[in-house]
């Protein structure tokens, strides 16, 4: 998703397009991979646009709740931030370092009849992510030698 396009969409929700706002936006796009609020904070931090804390943490929740940014949840605790794509995605999250990749190809229909014949809710949506090592991970930990 384009800078232009997200702040469209933030200016569709009735938010003012602050200079900050735009700086977060500006460094969301340009890192290019997921990332925690701390890093993106540390980022504007370290590329001279001192945007507050508070503006960052603000900002990535607003974008998370229009649908512009997903959430990776980590067994850390420590929640991850990429931009979204059109199509329904999961992920894949190393437990190492954090990487995290998409993948698309969902089965869980079954499982989602499942539930709801058991607890009789309506199923309005899911997420599934699954935690590893990724490759890198690995040959650093058993490397084949």
């Amino acid at each position: 998703m384009s800078e232009h396009a997200i702040l469209a969409r933030l200016q569709a929700e009735g938010l003012r397009l602050t200079e900050p706002r735009r700086q977060v936006v500006q460094a969301i796009v340009a890192l290019g991979r997921p990332f925690s609020a701390e890093e993106l904070y540390h980022a504007l931090q370290a590329a001279n646009r001192p945007v507050g804390r508070a503006t960052v943490f603000r900002t990535i929740d607003r974008l998370v709740a229009i649908g512009v940014l997903a959430r990776v949840h980590h067994p850390s605790g420590v929640h991850r931030y990429l931009l979204r794509g059109t199509e329904h995605r999961h992920h894949i999250v190393c437990v190492q370092c954090g990487t995290v990749a998409e993948f698309s190809g969902c089965n869980v229909d079954a499982l989602g009849a499942a539930v709801v014949a058991q607890t009789r809710f309506r199923v309005d949506g899911h997420w599934l992510e699954l935690f590893g090592l990724c490759a890198r991970c690995q040959q650093e930990h058993h490397p084949l030698t």
